[in-house]
């Protein structure tokens, strides 16, 4: 088939896509999935589409007041994935409902959402979001499937797993378009890149990533912690128990973050990384009735939640989304504002490699500067995490190490 930009891919291949502009890329994504040539055929997964639920509701805290958004469930509903309007007689069908569920179903066992199907959207974390995203995408059975930086915000589990799936695809005649930006991300059997070079696209055919692009970073080195018993607390967590989406998060939590510790808060997703962040900012409800203190101020004390955001600086998938501000802006704006307590989950998704390296550069810059600052970021890659952090707690292990 011919895509947009002149390229022809056959059924069945996938093909890398890489820009060294995130923006020009997720442009370049949405026009091909777009283009009337396909004629419905075509589906998107993307961050805009992630921000798209988000400003559903209007507000970041909605995620943890009642059961505001529509359901997983609903999002995949023969009548929201065709766009059918109940209430127009006579019109001309897709496909049966019977073979609608039949796929429906095997999407939701392939990735493994059958137990989200009652949760709302607003209530996932990032992953769990973005599989969703993907069983939308895939749930008209598209023949080209257009992926734009699909592994962004998944653990390594699922990365692994998206890597099988899109292959599974291929072997089932989709065409699928891949773009990323870590190239270790990329599944096997790749035919060829898609690549931007001063606005012209073009098409590789047989491009492979070279071997040393796709050994995964390792993690660095703990050098000196810094920090230490005798430093005043920051963050105090005691003997957290909360269930949250159906599971239990915590049973008998506790964490002590003290000034000038620098942690790496890693685990699968949904084990509750965001919504320690939301308990630290006051965001979560549940931070007023559980024994949490920011500051040496109890939560439940109902301080004012001003005072303390004075205090913090953050980045967050959640805030780009509601605010419509750009990866780089956010971090930039959490920096100026000299934060004493600096919280930053998944800073560089959306980001250009030129972007994070910058924007980490600047984080590393500030931590120098600042040795009495604390500082917890959310990363599920190791390379990706700035120099200066030196701790870490794994949510899956129930390790600090």
């Amino acid at each position: 088939m011919d895509i947009y930009g002149g390229i022809t891919i056959e059924p069945g291949e996938i093909w890398a896509v890489s820009s060294t502009h995130c923006a020009s890329r997720a442009e370049w994504c949405a026009r091909v999935a777009c283009d009337e040539e396909f004629e419905g055929r075509a589906s998107l997964l993307s961050f805009a589409q992630h921000a798209g639920e988000a400003q559903r509701t209007g507000w970041p805290q909605a995620r943890y007041y009642g059961e505001e958004g529509r359901t997983v469930a609903e999002a995949l509903s023969y009548e929201s994935v065709y766009d059918i309007n109940p209430f127009e007689v006579g019109a001309r069908r897709p496909e049966t409902k019977k073979a609608f569920a039949a796929r429906r179903a095997r999407i939701l066992r392939l990735l493994d959402l059958r137990r989200h199907l009652d949760k709302p959207l607003i209530a996932l974390s990032n992953g769990e979001t973005r599989r969703a995203l993907l069983a939308r995408a895939l749930a008209p059975g598209p023949s080209l499937l257009v992926l734009d930086d699909p592994a962004a915000g998944l653990d390594t589990v699922r990365r692994e797993k998206l890597r099988d799936i899109v292959s599974a695809l291929a072997r089932r005649g989709i065409a699928v378009l891949f773009a990323f930006r870590h190239a270790d991300e990329l599944p096997d059997g790749i035919a060829g890149r898609i690549v931007e070079r001063r606005g012209v696209w073009r098409a590789e055919r047989g491009w492979r990533p070279a071997p040393a692009e796709t050994r995964p970073g390792a993690a660095r080195k703990v050098r000196g912690a810094r920090g230490g018993r005798t430093a005043p607390p920051v963050v105090e967590i005691r003997d957290l128990t909360l269930d949250y989406g159906g599971r239990r998060l915590f049973d008998g939590f506790s964490w002590t973050v003290r000034r000038g510790e620098r942690w790496i808060l890693r685990g699968e997703n949904g084990s509750g990384k965001t919504t320690l962040f939301a308990l630290i900012t006051g965001d979560s409800p549940y931070a007023y009735a559980a024994d949490v203190a920011v500051f040496g101020v109890p939560r439940r004390t109902g301080a004012s939640l001003a005072r303390v955001r004075r205090r913090i600086g953050a980045a967050s998938p959640e805030l780009q989304a509601y605010l419509g501000l750009s990866a780089t802006e956010l971090v930039a704006r959490a920096l100026a504002r000299k934060p004493d307590l600096l919280l930053l989950d998944e800073p560089f998704m959306n980001m250009d490699a030129a972007q994070a390296r910058r924007s980490s550069a600047a984080i590393s810059r500030y931590l120098r500067s600042r040795p009495d600052a604390t500082a917890i970021l959310i990363c599920h890659r190791a390379d990706e995490a700035p120099r200066g952090f030196d701790r870490e707690l794994d949510l899956s292990e129930g390790r600090l190490r």
